[in-house]
């Protein structure tokens, strides 16, 4: 099958395959004598598994150390090292939502804060909308809270 295929069969960009050959984690194509890059069955089942493991939150080099072992078929060595790399992404996510329950707390507080009416301005030349005690929440270590579309170019 073609890129455009493969790319139609997983839901996925043709450039993303193309990205994920060039990073390691689906290997070099066939080419066709029309220099067409054309993949088999096994590139579909590793491009799935690559898709279902990024979808529970593993990230490429991850995935990239554990592809090999899914194309053997067997679970046998793989399971051990994914059950490894699962418990860590269950301790990121675990450590993620504490993060979110702090700020929607100290959120929430602000919210409260700017619901009742409004005190007569201080001396200050400073807004003190957001004065008041604070729980220093770490904002997601520099991650957006409200991921926005990308804007294409045109």
């Amino acid at each position: 099958m073609r890129i455009g295929e493969l790319a139609r069969a997983c839901d996925v960009n043709p450039k993303t395959i193309r990205y994920y050959e060039a990073f390691g984690l689906l290997p070099k194509a066939a080419r066709a004598p029309s220099g067409h890059r054309t993949y088999s069955e096994r590139d579909l089942r590793r491009l799935q598994f690559i898709r279902r493991a990024k979808q529970i939150g593993l990230p490429l080099a991850s995935i990239r150390q554990i592809t090999t072992y899914a194309d053997t078929g067997s679970c046998q060595h793989l399971r051990p090292r994914l059950k490894e790399m699962i418990a860590a992404q269950l301790s990121e996510i675990e450590g993620r939502i504490k993060d979110f329950l702090a700020l929607q707390r100290e959120l929430r507080g602000h919210y409260r804060t700017l619901c009742e009416p409004q005190a007569p301005p201080r001396s200050s030349a400073t807004c003190s909308c957001l004065d008041g005690p604070s729980q220093k929440t770490a904002i997601l270590h520099g991650a957006a809270l409200v991921k926005r579309p990308l804007r294409r170019k045109s």
